[in-house]
């Protein structure tokens, strides 16, 4: 019988990056039969009181053997002092190690030299980096990092730090005056024109919201690179240049770090590092807007549509206010594949669950997922997966009726 291990995915922002971790995770656990995935959303200000533990019932009345999470420092500590008893845990955030928690991030020398290529080409007179999360250890790698690359003339000024509350940060439209006087000054001071690298989640929007109530001029006299996907990075003007990493793969790579700790081995005691990164060039540093693709309404309607048949072109139109090359060649730097193959790849996930969890035939299963026919589908998976759909099901139904491990079975008498 399948041993079943409840993974739940929690997270206090529901942006298009943490959609993207998840549809990594789910990729993981489309392969690893037994693993069964459940998303709850919190909100930032969610804290530890006495007398209240029913901050997260529906978490708790799950009861999840893990706990794949998107939090800040703050947020993660919340939980980790709510948690009712010891689960193995993930963040897929940049945030501090501590004992039994593994933590699976982006790499921000990698995307900080990303961001300072991009700028240093510009012409800038200076390049700065603005922190906006209280997190002393990050922050001092942070700015040894930067300062590496950028080597400024004067370090004490090419780096500040100021706490925001997070409510400023989720609410793209939240006004920010009065801006705090120390950050004003700061933005003043700096000589112009010069390049801002803000790596919070709704930083770099936050930061552009700010040069408005200032009168300071974007782009001309200050450019800003956040690090944000494009949901958030639209919802500004001027739109933001973002550098992000693979949320995909910090998805699937958490969820095998996770299936790991529930099977018995401990966390990582080393954050574990995915350097890859993608820059998307925006207004915020002088891209034009008609060069400006939506590649996260590109992926929601691959996520919702690629079992329809849909074709690259129809995509485009419904999506897009660019030229097809256009779309393409940025569709390409953002995901690391082609539109065609990012439809392909949602086609065959889903005909992996199907041939896995139900008995519909071949030729259902092919039009359920949107194939010219079962002999398309056949041919297509085959070149994929390196097996047939057949012989895939064999496998897969091979697995589940495999023994339980023994710490899966621990796990139920505890339970």
């Amino acid at each position: 019988m399948l041993h079943t291990r409840r993974v739940g995915i929690v997270s206090p922002v529901w942006t298009a990056e943490v959609h993207r971790l998840t549809r990594g995770a789910l990729s993981y656990a489309d392969s690893h039969p037994g693993i069964v995935l459940r998303e709850f959303h919190v909100t930032r200000d969610f804290k530890p009181a006495a007398g209240s533990p029913a901050v997260l019932p529906a978490l708790f009345k799950w009861q999840p053997d893990g706990l794949l999470c998107y939090f800040e420092q703050r947020e993660l500590e919340h939980l980790l002092r709510l948690l009712p008893r010891k689960i193995p845990l993930v963040n897929a955030c940049a945030s501090r190690p501590q004992p039994g928690v593994a933590v699976v991030a982006g790499d921000f020398p990698t995307q900080a030299r990303t961001v300072v290529n991009h700028l240093q080409h510009q012409g800038l007179r200076s390049l700065a980096l603005l922190m906006l999360e209280d997190v002393p250890n990050m922050q001092t790698n942070m700015v040894d990092a930067f300062n590496r690359l950028v080597r400024p003339t004067n370090p004490a000024a090419a780096s500040f730090f100021q706490e925001i509350p997070p409510a400023l940060l989720d609410d793209l439209e939240a006004p920010v005056r009065p801006v705090p006087p120390r950050l004003a000054a700061w933005l003043r001071k700096l000589p112009k024109p010069v390049g801002i690298f803000c790596p919070q989640s709704g930083g770099g929007n936050y930061v552009v919201r700010v040069c408005h109530a200032l009168g300071l001029a974007m782009p001309k006299d200050i450019r800003v690179v956040g690090a944000d996907d494009a949901d958030i990075s639209l919802a500004c003007s001027p739109t933001l240049t973002s550098v992000i990493s693979n949320s995909n793969q910090i998805g699937q790579e958490s969820l095998r770090v996770l299936d790991q700790m529930m099977a018995g081995q401990p966390a990582p005691p080393e954050i574990v590092r995915i350097g890859t990164s993608d820059l998307h060039v925006r207004e915020s540093t002088g891209l034009l807007r008609g060069e400006i693709c939506d590649i996260a309404a590109a992926l929601d309607y691959i996520e919702q549509k690629a079992c329809h048949g849909i074709s690259v072109k129809q995509l485009v139109q419904d999506t897009q206010n660019v030229s097809a090359v256009t779309f393409y060649k940025y569709f390409l730097a953002a995901t690391g594949s082609t539109p065609g193959a990012a439809i392909l790849h949602r086609q065959l996930e889903t005909a992996r669950s199907l041939l896995a969890r139900s008995e519909l035939s071949l030729t259902m299963i092919a039009d359920h997922c949107g194939f010219g026919g079962s002999s398309d589908f056949s041919r297509r998976f085959r070149a994929v997966q390196g097996v047939t759909p057949t012989d895939y099901r064999k496998q897969q139904i091979e697995l589940a009726n495999q023994p339980a491990p023994r710490a899966g079975r621990r796990n139920n008498a505890r339970r």
